[in-house]
């Protein structure tokens, strides 16, 4: 449980950070789709009941099993519209309700 709680922090950092890199006009969107990209849940295996982040497995698939298997990155079939979505829905609130 500690771990999730490290990691989601971590992940909120990296993707802020990652996000000063873009213009202004497009950091809301990169923040929410590296988010999403770092925080997909994924089960290691078949039968697992053990999530583990969709990024790391697929590098680890990659890296140690030499395959690169499409199983692993259906959760993101999901999980980046639903976030560019959000972004989307977070940016024209943000215009109708600001000050300026």
């Amino acid at each position: 449980m500690f771990f999730w709680f490290i990691y989601v922090f971590s992940s909120l950092l990296i993707s802020y950070i990652l996000s000063t890199f873009f213009s202004t006009k497009i950091r809301t969107i990169i923040l929410f789709l590296a988010l999403a990209l770092f925080l997909t849940p994924e089960n290691m295996g078949i039968g697992a009941q053990k999530p583990s982040p969709i990024a790391f497995s697929f590098i680890f698939e990659l890296i140690f099993e030499q395959s690169i298997s499409i199983r692993t990155l259906r959760p993101l079939v999901f999980s980046l519209p639903l976030a560019l979505t959000l972004s989307l829905l977070f940016l024209r609130f943000k215009k109708r309700f600001s000050q300026s």
